[in-house]
């Protein structure tokens, strides 16, 4: 036998949809603080130099592309 009064009842169903709205809010602000540093980061690579080999080996293969099309 529950010692439970109906109104402590309902009011723990209130406390529920409480905590899933909490938790939906902690949620989404962890997304954003994790979209926020992803474009962080993302930003700073974009920002990056191409290394001098990387643009040696676009030249190269650019090269060979433009022999094999003559051929």
């Amino acid at each position: 036998m529950s010692t439970a009064s109906p109104r402590q009842g309902w009011n723990f169903v209130k406390d529920d949809n409480k905590n899933d709205r909490d938790g939906n809010r902690m949620a989404r602000t962890r997304q954003r603080a994790i979209g926020r540093e992803l474009r962080r980061m993302y930003d700073s690579v974009a920002r990056e130099p191409v290394p001098k080999e990387f643009l040696d080996l676009l030249h190269k293969i650019d090269d060979d592309k433009g022999g094999s099309e003559e051929s």
